[in-house]
């Protein structure tokens, strides 16, 4: 089914490192004690972390597109570890929050270059199963880093050793890359496919292309692409009119998880009166095994749901798959999803149980891994020679929009009221559902007019 059925020859691996984002979330409570400064202002560091979370797919786009995926994810992570250091060294909340920034900017790339990787070195039948397995670590891993880091703060009452562990992690994960990263891309265009550059076998040879000199070397014979088109080809993949359409709907969608997420320290720890839950560190630790546990029942659900739903239509139609077919799926966690909004904004508006925020949290997880998994492979099948610059844009449009909303969910909520602000959450992912039937009815017809992405 792949038109590209030349397969990788390297093994490559794809880290994700989101978790140093979040784990940013527990330590608010005594970085206020610790700096003299208030809750809302100590989680904009917080906020700026998201917000280069989405802007690292840009910013390191090009370059992984002109130098390789393995070495900007080798030293991509290096610089990470360091920055990180930093964090947990920070003398101020000044150096915190810049630190913070340069942290995920640096430790969010796998986000980007996870989907490239998967373009490299799988069939077009497996993109969904393998983008579904990609996605659901690097959702589930912003939630692991408040789940870990509010149970270390309940036992050590400290907030650093979070961020020492996150150092440590950091270091891990350069290991893993030194033992197991190699160079996944490989130019399948027909001037480059019968002369491929030589790939050694030997353990220095593949330590070349992790580091970047390798593809240092071939850039010579234009194997590579120049940084150029690089900068360019991102601008191009977005004017094709799928693209605003797809990340509008995965923005719209993917924000109010991340609004939940950046947030729920807030929401929970606040005193019984001022309407909060009074959690301490342990209890909210024990909240986030909730949306952890849907990201996973949604990658068991999506696995074999979105591939029934290619498979179901290519045998109807003789064999002929549609991209627009993925798009099913996107309703189905949109059902999930907006229950569970309303769920949790009913719960804490009107301070019933806190069984309802659990399950409305994991309902919500659920339901965004089905539509992200879905919108993701969708773009990726309608442009399958620009991974790279798909997986940048919709990383944007996913990250950008939830980096906005821990800096109005709290105001909002107490203006109009949580059950009005997250009722019109769930309004928003229903009226989003809009583009999906643009897509789905039109989408054929936009890309054949758009004409497709012309290979480097």
């Amino acid at each position: 089914m792949d038109n590209h059925s030349v397969e990788s020859k390297p093994k490559a691996m794809e880290v994700e490192t989101y978790f140093g984002s979040g784990v940013g979330i527990p330590p608010v409570g005594l970085q206020t004690q610790e700096w003299h400064l208030s809750r809302v202002v100590i989680g904009h560091a917080n906020n700026i972390s998201v917000l280069m979370a989405g802007v690292a797919g840009i910013v390191w786009f090009p370059l992984f597109s002109y130098w390789g995926r393995a070495p900007v994810l080798f030293w991509s992570s290096l610089m990470g570890l360091l920055f990180t250091l930093g964090c947990a060294l920070a003398p101020n909340f000044h150096t915190f929050y810049a630190l913070r920034a340069f942290q995920t900017l640096t430790q969010a790339v796998g986000q980007t270059i996870g989907l490239a990787m998967i373009k490299d070195m799988f069939f077009l039948h497996e993109h969904a199963r393998k983008i579904g397995i990609w996605y659901s670590i690097f959702i589930a891993s912003p939630l692991l880093g408040p789940l870990i880091g509010n149970f270390m703060i309940a036992g050590l009452g400290k907030w650093r050793p979070v961020f020492w562990l996150v150092v440590a992690w950091s270091g891990n994960v350069i290991c893993l890359i030194l033992v197991f990263g190699d160079e996944s891309f490989y130019n399948r265009s027909s001037a480059h496919l019968h002369q491929q550059p030589e790939r050694g076998t030997h353990l220095f040879d593949r330590l070349e292309r992790v580091v970047g000199i390798w593809q240092i070397r071939n850039h010579k014979g234009g194997y590579f692409p120049t940084l150029s088109r690089c900068c360019l080809s991102i601008f191009k993949v977005f004017l094709k009119p799928v693209i605003p359409l797809s990340m509008c709907v995965v923005a719209s969608t993917f924000m109010w998880s991340v609004g939940i997420n950046v947030s729920t320290a807030i929401l929970l720890q606040s005193p019984v009166h001022e309407a909060g839950y009074g959690f301490d560190a342990r209890s909210t630790g024990f909240v986030y095994f909730a949306p952890v546990v849907g990201v996973v029942i949604g990658e068991i659900f999506g696995h074999f749901f979105n591939d029934f739903i290619a498979t179901r239509s290519a045998r109807r139609h003789g064999g002929r798959f549609l991209p627009e077919v993925r798009l099913r799926a996107v309703y189905v966690g949109a059902a999930i999803m907006i229950p569970g909004l309303i769920l949790v904004g009913q719960t804490l508006e009107h301070h019933l149980h806190w069984a309802g925020i659990v399950f409305g949290w994991g309902l919500v997880q659920v339901g965004i891994l089905n539509i992200s998994v879905a919108m993701v492979t969708y773009v990726l099948d309608s442009y399958p020679n620009a991974s790279g610059e798909v997986s940048a844009l919709v990383n944007f449009a996913r990250v950008g929009a939830g980096f906005s909303v821990g800096y109005f969910q709290q105001a909002w909520g107490e203006k109009q009221g949580l059950d009005v602000s997250f009722g019109i959450q769930a309004a928003l992912v229903a009226a989003a559902m809009g583009n999906v039937v643009i897509l789905q009815v039109y989408g054929a017809s936009l890309r054949s007019w758009a004409g497709p992405v012309v290979q480097h």
